[in-house]
């Protein structure tokens, strides 16, 4: 998006005011689709509670979001962007880091880096207030999106 703003990319005959609340919105779209996909029954549920760590990690990610930016901003070809963008993708497939997603935030989720009671590092996306007790992690219908990262919401929410 970024990359194209700059380079003052037009979609046909639209204005670039439209361009660009076009290209903000379509990530906002594929955002609350996949908050939507996570909700469905093929994704398996589980249950997690006395947890002994519970970190909030809402602004864990964001200056690798804000580098991303940076290096749109430097980019000054189709090409470059397109092995940029590749090698990010691979690069955040393979780390937890893919499963933030700064929309959320706008969404209501908040993220958590967590330790069961048995040591498991997981990984949590909760919709609703922001979790400030260990005690208060008690959560029975989590989705499971891969071995150590689950979204969910507070009971109440």
């Amino acid at each position: 998006i970024i990359y194209f703003i700059k380079e003052s990319r037009q979609i046909s005959c639209l204005p670039r005011v439209c361009v660009i609340i076009f290209l903000v919105s379509v990530p906002v779209i594929l955002t609350e689709l996949s908050i939507k996909l996570s909700k469905s029954k093929k994704l398996g549920t589980d249950c997690i509670n006395n947890c002994k760590e519970c970190d909030l990690s809402d602004s864990d990610f964001l200056p690798v979001y804000l580098g991303y930016f940076f290096v749109a901003l430097s980019i000054n070809d189709f090409y470059t962007l397109i092995v940029v963008f590749l090698i990010v993708f691979i690069f955040t497939h393979y780390t937890q880091a893919m499963y933030f997603n700064p929309i959320f935030l706008i969404f209501g989720y908040h993220f958590y880096k967590t330790t069961t009671q048995h040591g498991t590092k997981i990984f949590l996306i909760i919709k609703g207030r922001v979790i400030r007790n260990v005690a208060d992690i008690n959560f029975t219908n989590l989705k499971r999106l891969n071995d150590t990262t689950y979204i969910g919401k507070r009971e109440g929410v």
